[in-house]
């Protein structure tokens, strides 16, 4: 009796997350509500373009920042000719506190005939004065505003706004990762930290540290100006602080001023790996275990399933694509890590960390924790020991480091379904 074949599916490809990738599903939405046939929109993501949905105008960066007494409401903000003005979900780096920023569908008109484009074409970007004129070049409305825009005065704006897109990064990452296993609506939360405790041994959960039982430290340095740095800066920061924790940010000396101006714990951590050997340094002082986390994640993901039952590719992503999807915390995930190292047989680890790769499907052959694997430097627990980093590296710290510790302890912890985003 011929052997039945077993049907797999491709793993669906996953769409990159960017700073853009809201408002490009923004600027879809209303080319699609123009009704115009001449102008194209990039398609984007179900979970792209909810959550663009979600934001409520007072929640984009394009609101005021300060609306002035007497002001017009930005969901009244219409141009002279009576066109509605939808308020934009980014902002100019000079735009003024009280001014705010739109996006106009323009008219079909002689020159748009027969041509269509991906791009901007169809939409105007728009800067909306406190009473409501609508100007489309800063040069016309720092004529009316009687000022020029400085980048200085739009310092307060470009704040609002990391902070703003880090929240809404946050929900994209974590509705990019339910837009294939679960329907969502509204914001998404964080799957309750039980149910990933669950997955520990019962030797395992009598080691499972509180919260207070770790240094966060994030290690960062020259991003507190740029408009993605703040973003990625903030997004980071918002996802410790919604977990019950206020890190400490490891940051070159001269960012400091830079950092502290976004209200962060900030200490000077100079090069890198100095950084790092400061945070260890730190942590054991406290006695507590060191967390080090980089700048600009996302999301933490757990996945939790039995292994592909072939060792192909296809199998593999199958198995991937079916298993128990969990959104976590850091605190959570760095929780999970040590109680797991703790609770390891010997040679016990006194490091441990997450898998390497965006994606863990190819883990779905193997086993789900690793002993003498890499350690990535971007999220990691160190508990304790005397392994420090070598100043004198500038790249691949951390495979020296993971080497260094396999060396001196036998074994390192790492969780082989546990990503960043």
């Amino acid at each position: 009796m011929p052997a039945k074949r077993s049907v797999l599916l491709k793993r669906p490809a996953v769409a990159r997350l960017g700073r853009s990738t809201l408002r490009t599903a923004l600027l879809g939405s209303l080319k699609v509500q123009s009704g115009r046939s001449d102008v194209s929109c990039r398609e984007s993501t179900n979970a792209a373009k909810r959550t663009q949905q979600q934001v409520p105008i007072e929640e984009r960066a394009g609101y005021p920042v300060k609306r002035l007494r007497g002001s017009v409401d930005p969901k009244d903000w219409r141009s002279y000719t009576g066109d509605k003005v939808e308020v934009d979900l980014s902002r100019a780096k000079w735009l003024p506190d009280e001014w705010g920023q739109g996006l106009k569908v323009t008219h079909k008109n002689g020159r748009s005939e027969g041509k269509k484009d991906w791009g901007g074409r169809g939409i105007l970007t728009s800067y909306v004065s406190p009473d409501g004129k609508v100007f489309f070049h800063k040069h016309v409305a720092e004529h009316y505003a009687g000022k020029e825009f400085t980048f200085q005065g739009g310092l307060n704006g470009r704040i609002r706004m990391a902070k703003l897109q880090a929240a809404q990064a946050v929900q994209l990452a974590r509705a990019q990762i339910k837009e294939n296993c679960d329907a969502f609506s509204g914001k998404i939360g964080l799957d309750c930290d039980s149910r990933l405790f669950k997955l520990l041994t019962p030797r395992e959960r009598r080691h499972l540290p509180s919260k207070n039982d770790f240094h966060f430290c994030v290690i960062s340095a020259r991003r507190a100006k740029s408009v993605q740095g703040l973003s990625d800066i903030m997004m980071v920061q918002t996802q410790l602080m919604e977990a019950g924790v206020s890190p400490t940010w490891y940051v070159d000396e001269p960012s400091l001023g830079n950092y502290k101006a976004l209200g962060l714990r900030v200490v000077v951590g100079g090069r890198l790996t100095a950084a790092r050997n400061l945070a260890l340094q730190d942590a054991k002082k406290r006695r507590k275990a060191c967390v080090q986390i980089s700048d600009d994640i996302s999301a933490w993901e757990y996945r939790h399933g039995p292994n592909a039952t072939e060792k192909t590719d296809l199998a593999k992503n199958a198995a991937h694509a079916a298993a128990t999807r969990l959104i976590v915390s850091p605190v959570a995930a760095a929780r999970f890590i040590l109680a797991k190292m703790r609770g390891a047989s010997k040679p016990q680890p006194k490091l441990g960390g997450v898998y390497m790769l965006g994606s863990c499907a190819r883990t779905f052959s193997g086993e789900a924790f690793g002993r003498h694997n890499f350690i990535l430097g971007d999220f990691f627990v160190a508990d304790g020991g005397t392994v420090t980093f070598d100043e004198e590296m500038n790249l691949k710290e951390d495979y020296d480091f993971t080497c260094s510790h396999i060396k001196t302890y036998g074994s390192v912890m790492r969780c082989n379904r546990m990503t960043l985003n």
